[in-house]
């Protein structure tokens, strides 16, 4: 006798974040992307803290996050290009392989009491090279593991691996960085990527290089470019995206100095801080999920942009944690649901032959450009303190939100 399925089951199984999960490669995917963003958040926490403590300086710990960053900015279109020509099953292991060892290294050095700031630049900069190819090939991966009628709900669950992390993450390294020490959060993070080089052997699909004439670096680059610059939509998309990473998320590599400076918190105070960023980044993003199918993308993007900005106002005025925990909630969500509404877009207007490319663009505005205002606004908040550099960034987000407004027509019937 055949099995009757319940009206409940089959609503759930109908939910854009099952139809997602229902695909086994991608499970697999997000279940050890999961594991080893959570291992890479304990380790953000006890860093920011160690460089802080080694250093008392603003500008400093700016740097760091400065030379994991830069490598986007300047090899970035590079990387997007050989993401379309290598497998992405070896150039996944490899940089997950890279990051542990990295880590591992960390964790030595502390445990040791060898560790220096220098040190901490230089696995900064490595980490950063081998992210140019890490991220692309990561995310061109998801239209490899879902059809393409999968693909917008596939997005925001995909990133709820970052978010859920950064959510549990921060929290699990402020209680381990003040009971056993920043040498085991570097341990722990180290550790955590072999859940994503598992996964990715494991995946069943084919991750090999696209078909294609052999060509010169520099042509495939150039038509990635020249494709997502001449397309008005993704060109506004990519401005969007611009204005964001430069003036909007710099807050977080300062999240030291505010904890400690601003709002008088301790090592797990930091935790928590970083949590409450992780806790709005989930929520958006389980909203985000659930609205997918919906025709209202750029509208999300430009609201997003306006309660980022407002957000980093409000910050500029909070004097404890009571008033900076919900905002940093609501920049977070904000973030997450622009930054993936735009990933989505990237992914849905370009053609599968430059979709590595194409990406590489989004992940450049997103993690090439943001650098710069990270250096910017530590160096502003090193001479005019951390208000008036978070001011200063909320004020250039709330212009580029009214000119994002004003053109909104360029993204008239994209959906």
């Amino acid at each position: 006798m055949e099995r009757t399925r319940s009206p409940l089951r089959e609503r759930l199984r109908e939910f854009p974040a099952f139809r997602a999960l229902r695909h086994r490669d991608f499970r697999l995917l997000w279940i050890g992307a999961f594991f080893s963003f959570t291992g890479s958040w304990v380790q953000n926490v006890a860093q920011g803290w160690l460089v802080f403590e080694l250093t008392q300086d603003e500008a400093k710990l700016a740097l760091v996050s400065f030379c994991q960053m830069v490598p986007v900015f300047l090899f970035g279109m590079v990387a997007g290009s050989l993401v379309d020509t290598m497998n992405r099953r070896f150039l996944l292991t490899l940089s997950q392989s890279v990051y542990a060892v990295s880590a591992l290294f960390l964790a030595w050095a502390t445990a040791t009491g060898t560790i220096a700031y220098g040190q901490i630049l230089v696995v900064s900069l490595v980490n950063g090279l081998m992210s140019t190819i890490e991220i692309p090939a990561r995310q061109s991966l998801l239209s490899r593991v879902v059809p393409p009628d999968d693909l917008p709900a596939a997005v925001p669950i995909n990133a709820l691996t970052f978010n859920a992390a950064r959510m549990i993450g921060p929290a699990i390294g402020g209680f381990l960085l003040a009971k056993y020490g920043v040498q085991t959060c570097y341990l722990v993070n180290g550790l955590s990527y072999s859940a994503l080089i598992l996964a990715v052997l494991a995946i069943r699909a084919d991750l090999s290089a696209e078909s294609r004439e052999p060509s010169p670096i520099r042509d495939l680059v150039l038509e990635g470019v020249r494709y997502t610059l001449r397309d008005a939509r993704l060109r506004a998309l990519f401005m969007m995206e611009c204005c964001t990473s430069i003036f909007g998320i710099f807050y977080l590599s300062l999240m030291p100095a505010i904890a400690k400076e601003l709002l008088g918190l301790g090592k797990v105070g930091l935790g928590q801080a970083m949590t409450s960023v992780g806790v709005g980044a989930v929520i958006g993003l389980a909203s985000l999920a659930g609205i997918s199918h919906l025709p209202i993308k750029p509208l999300l993007i430009r609201l997003s942009m306006a309660v980022l900005g407002l957000g980093l106002v409000g910050l500029t005025f909070a004097a404890g944690p009571w008033l900076a925990f919900p905002l940093f909630a609501l920049i977070g969500m904000a973030s997450v649901v622009q930054f993936n509404t735009t990933n989505t877009l990237f992914q849905l207007l370009s053609p599968p032959n430059l979709r590595g490319r194409v990406i590489a663009m989004h992940v450049w505005a997103l993690s090439g450009l943001s650098p710069f205002g990270t250096l910017f606004f530590g160096w502003l908040a090193s001479v005019a303190g951390l208000r008036v550099a978070i001011g200063s960034g909320a004020v250039v987000m709330l212009v580029g939100t009214t000119l994002a407004w004003v053109h909104r027509g360029r993204l008239a019937g994209v959906h």
